[in-house]
């Protein structure tokens, strides 16, 4: 048994109408009685249908199952008062909801639409389409035995507040708004999800930087460094990126001596290589990664003078230059700071294919002085437009 308080919490809105149509229903209620205290001719005994009733087609819309339960609830005393016609339909058609019935002989016409499992959707209207109920009723879900009797009490109490309250009806234009309204797919909230990673900003195909750089150069000299200078041509396909690089560096002058002699050795190095490119996480201007591949000569020039004893048993040469063939590779690594501007970063080993030395001519042959690595690691570090 379905409990008062279970209905109050599940029927609200029964009970609203209830409370709207309470006073229109109280004037008719109170001409039926007087009609059957005084015997004139279609008076009904309560519960039983009456002589000359109303009639009320009633359309119901939504699953086949459901649709069995709800006029079940309706045929039991909800509606005696009525003479109901039931009729199925597919969907809810507004159109014949405001179309006239005044020949058909329906007094009253409801359209009962449980189509969402969730919600009942109930219209009302008199034969000829003047006046309008819209009501709404939220449900389990399940169509359960107090959804049932909530939409038939719905329903009988709006079937007599439209028959004898026209003030508390809609006109066709207040119903026609309210149905569009009720129609209107609900609004979904746009999705803040992670704005999508902007694809790489066009590079420009020539590139200017600047550099310094550290290369190992011998066992008695140790470190040669200078500044340079790069000029590259780049292209890419996708995210793949080549440039072309002829780049040049000046190595500060490195003095060797001993007791007998004395060097001074000044280079420039002149490379030409290609690079290879990768970006490692997308964005404007994302870090990139590759491999350099190059060749080039360095140009030494090395002027003799006497040692560190002072006076000196050899007689210094002319200084002199000379060209190493020089072959280098290594790791790229790029650093965006800015859309235009870039710091870089490469380790490299460079490879002389013939052996560079420094020899001491004697009466006796030939003593060397200094031998250049074959192998010598470096480093540069630069910014790049």
């Amino acid at each position: 048994m379905i409990t008062r308080r279970a209905l109050a919490q599940r029927g609200a809105c029964c009970l609203a109408v209830a409370a709207a149509a309470a006073l229109s229903s109280a004037s008719a209620l109170a001409r039926d009685g007087t009609a059957a205290a005084s015997g004139s001719p279609g008076a009904a005994v309560s519960g039983a249908a009456v002589s000359g009733a109303a009639v009320v087609e009633i359309v119901l819309t939504g699953a086949a199952d459901h649709l069995g339960a709800i006029r079940t609830a309706l045929e039991s005393q909800a509606l005696s008062a009525f003479a109901v016609r039931f009729r199925i339909a597919p969907r809810f058609d507004a159109t014949a909801l405001f179309a006239t019935r005044a020949s058909s002989g329906v007094t009253l016409s409801c359209w009962i639409d449980v189509s969402d499992p969730r919600r009942a959707a109930l219209y009302f209207t008199d034969p000829v389409a003047d006046r309008f109920l819209v009501r709404s009723i939220e449900l389990s879900g399940r169509l359960d035995e107090l959804d049932r009797e909530s939409v038939a009490q719905v329903v009988e109490l709006s079937l007599r507040s439209l028959r004898v309250d026209a003030r508390a009806s809609l006109d066709r234009e207040q119903a026609r708004a309210l149905i569009l309204r009720q129609a209107a797919p609900p609004e979904v909230p746009a999705e803040t999800s992670a704005p999508a990673a902007a694809p790489p900003a066009p590079r420009r195909a020539l590139e200017l930087g600047v550099f310094y750089g550290v290369t190992a150069h011998s066992a008695e000299v140790g470190l040669t460094h200078g500044p340079g200078g790069r000029v590259a041509l780049g292209g890419g396909w996708g995210r793949h990126r080549v440039a072309l690089d002829a780049r040049f560096q000046y190595q500060f002058e490195r003095r060797y001596e001993e007791p007998r002699i004395g060097l001074d050795l000044r280079t420039i190095t002149l490379r030409a290589d290609v690079c290879w490119l990768y970006p490692m996480a997308m964005g404007v201007m994302p870090i990139e990664l590759g491999v350099r591949l190059g060749a080039g000569v360095d140009h030494v020039s090395a002027a003799p003078r006497p040692g560190s004893a002072g006076t000196s048993g050899f007689v210094p040469a002319e200084a002199s230059a000379s060209n190493a063939l020089v072959l280098v590779a290594g790791p790229v690594a790029k650093l965006p700071l800015s859309r235009d501007l870039r710091v870089f970063t490469e380790l490299f080993v460079e490879l002389d294919p013939a052996r560079v030395r420094y020899d001491l001519s004697l009466d006796q042959g030939t003593e060397t002085v200094l031998a250049r690595y074959r192998l010598r690691p470096g480093v540069i570090l630069g910014v790049e437009l």
